[in-house]
């Protein structure tokens, strides 16, 4: 059985020929719009009867004679698209109603085929509204803007123009910060004025940002983006207009989105971008995917979660079937306040945490057992590159288990894995 995602609701309350603020008849303005921008799907529902705010009936009980039916466009996506794309279904109601309410997906199935127009562009994609800083803004407050948020990159702008971008790594190296902010998140308040305290004094955005950032243009093509963020092992890009101006930022999640919404494996015009996601995952999974058993004790599950750069570990039983899955940040949450100090250093610095090994009272667990979480995604060795982002992204998974014909664990993909096999020329084998 499908696994429920959450997503958001939107409903524009209108009527068959209500004009949009651009003069088109407001419903095909909003479809084409939702269309354009990849939404998940739309529906105009045309209703019998109804009135709205001036209080003029529209239909009176006869259809076929009503001068004027009320209309109903529903929209459902995910809480990220729709927040990036309502402003600009907003703009194009000059008049009605438009609400937006939490929901639920149990089952979605699309169509295995999507039309995919040529020439998508990051300017279709990306995200509009940016929170950037100024060069002079205090580190402290770039880090209290980015606890607790999505996003994990501050645009520093200077004049419109963006000179710099401050990262999770850059607070780390250059800030001194001494814990990644999925990390922090994850401390109790206490802790976490502790770690901000250490940040006081002259310490700017201009001395904690990475200058000269890449950027690209709204014009700019999804696989040339794909490819910077590839080769350069970026998560994300500022996107400038021809001034050198910040318009937006576009991530890895946003191509990664539009390629399991619109690069079906037997799409032509997906080979004309220079994307394609018809290999199975198996071509592009990593074979020595850190594991731990059941019960395994938690100082060795410290050292396999911090062995790669995943920062997890997935834990499986004595036939290789995953069972749960551990990261790092659920194991600074089952160790005391006492022993966190230690447990930062040794998962920032991947060191041992022999702390693990001693009372029980300073951690609540002894074993992968006690501290794994059975939340994970996985997906079969042959499923469709598409197929497995669309699972990644449902879920909200960082990272995919991928079993063979005998359910065993077989590899392992994160969003870099997965981004790297969309790109033509084997970018996944650099």
């Amino acid at each position: 059985m499908p696994t429920p995602w959450k997503a958001r609701r939107v409903r524009v309350y209108t009527t068959e020929y209500a004009r949009g603020a651009g003069g088109k008849p407001l419903v095909a303005a909003l479809l084409e719009l939702l269309r354009s921008r990849d939404a998940l799907g739309a529906t105009a529902l045309r209703a019998a009867d109804g009135f709205g705010a001036s209080g003029r009936r529209h239909g009176g009980g006869l259809v076929d004679a009503a001068p004027e039916l009320p209309v109903v466009v529903e929209w459902i996506d995910r809480p990220e698209r729709v927040a990036r794309v309502l402003p600009e279904v907003l703009a194009l109601c000059a008049h009605g109603l438009v609400t937006v309410d939490e929901t639920e997906v149990a089952l979605h199935e699309p169509h295995p085929v999507r039309e995919l127009r040529a020439g998508v562009t990051v300017g279709e994609v990306m995200t509009r509204e940016v929170r950037s800083v100024p060069p002079a803004a205090p580190v402290r407050e770039v880090v209290e803007a980015m606890l607790g948020r999505t996003y994990r990159a501050v645009p520093v702008v200077e004049d419109g123009r963006p000179v710099g971008i401050i990262t999770n790594s850059d607070l780390v190296l250059r800030a001194g910060l001494g814990v990644r902010l999925e990390l922090a998140a994850r401390l109790a308040p206490e802790e976490v004025r502790g770690l901000l305290g250490q940040l006081g004094g002259p310490l700017t955005a201009r001395d904690a940002m990475t200058p000269e950032p890449v950027t690209v243009s709204p014009e700019t093509p999804l696989p040339r983006a794909a490819e910077l963020m590839a080769r350069r092992r970026l998560k994300r890009l500022p996107v400038v207009d021809g001034a050198g101006r910040l318009v937006g930022m576009v991530s890895r999640v946003d191509l990664l989105r539009t390629a399991a919404a619109g690069l079906a494996e037997t799409a032509p015009t997906a080979r004309e971008l220079g994307l394609s996601g018809d290999e199975p995952l198996s071509a592009v999974m990593r074979r020595d995917a850190p594991t731990v058993r059941p019960e395994t004790p938690l100082a060795e599950v410290f050292q396999a979660v911090t062995a790669t750069r995943l920062n997890r570990a997935l834990v499986v039983d004595a036939d290789r079937r995953v069972v749960g899955i551990v990261s790092d940040a659920e194991l600074l949450e089952r160790v005391t306040p006492a022993l966190r100090p230690g447990a930062v250093q040794a998962l920032m610095r991947r060191l041992p945490f022999l702390h693990a090994v001693g009372d029980a009272a300073h951690a609540r667990g002894r074993t992968a057992a006690d501290v794994m979480s059975h939340a994970f995604a996985r997906a079969p060795e042959t499923m469709l590159l598409t197929q497995g982002i669309e699972v990644m992204l449902q879920t909200g998974a960082k990272v995919l288990a991928v079993t063979d014909a005998e359910g065993r664990l077989a590899g392992l993909v994160d969003r870099a894995d997965l981004l790297h096999g969309l790109l033509r020329g084997g970018l996944a084998a650099e």
